[in-house]
């Protein structure tokens, strides 16, 4: 990587939207050093816990560079359907030019106005990503993400957990005093995902610096 690729922003702030992805170099370079070269694991173990299976339509909000988008891909197979929304233009075209697979599609849209249908999808992920929308907004990407689920559906919501040594290299690596996630807790959002109607929601610490909530959208019977 080249010292103007190193200092390209990862992110541009939107005052609606949060913060978007910007230089898809950068952040592949902060994701190495966070998971110490293996987010390939952690990505198998978001597949697993949101339960993708053959058939399955999943999305993931927030999708970045895509990484999750192609492991889901990968678990939904060739009958099934991934779909990756990003409020990053550059991240959607870069995605949409990298990835042709047939069963992949990826969108512009942020986590609080989805362009997408109700009830579409099996399995929903949204991954380091919600302390990057604007804390008044985040009510609102719960409820699309509960929107877009179909009955039966899973969400997964991940965010960074480090250990207080990775806490001090990554200060250091993104140039910022004090704790740089303290606002990543994925615990934050139990409440709203169990206002929103949500059930079986369970918590794990991954060993992979990331803390993991999932939760089911019940099936109604009438």
């Amino acid at each position: 990587m080249s010292r103007n690729q190193l200092l390209t922003p990862m992110f541009v702030n939107d005052s609606d939207t949060g913060l978007v992805i910007e230089g898809l170099r950068r952040y592949n370079a902060f994701t190495s050093v966070f998971f110490l070269g293996r987010h390939r694991r952690l990505l198998a173990e978001f597949v697993t816990l949101a339960g993708a299976r053959p058939g399955d339509h999943a999305l993931d909000i927030g999708c970045g560079p895509g990484k999750l988008v192609r492991a889901l891909g990968g678990a939904t197979g060739p009958t099934g359907a991934a779909v990756g929304v990003d409020p990053s233009a550059t991240a959607v075209a870069d995605n949409s030019d990298r990835d042709r697979a047939a069963q992949h599609r990826y969108v512009v849209g942020p986590a609080q106005e989805l362009p997408l249908p109700d009830a579409e999808f099996d399995v929903v992920t949204c991954t380091f990503v919600m302390h990057h929308i604007p804390e008044s907004r985040r009510d609102a990407a719960i409820a699309e993400m509960w929107r877009v689920l179909r009955p039966g559906g899973r969400l997964l919501l991940a965010d960074a957990s480090p250990s207080p040594r990775m806490r001090a290299v990554l200060s250091l690596f993104l140039g910022r005093g004090g704790d740089p996630f303290a606002d990543a807790d994925i615990r934050h959002y139990t409440d709203q995902v169990e206002a929103v109607g949500f059930t079986e929601l369970t918590y794990r610490q991954s060993r992979d610096q990331t803390g993991i909530l999932t939760a089911v959208k019940p099936v109604v019977h009438h």
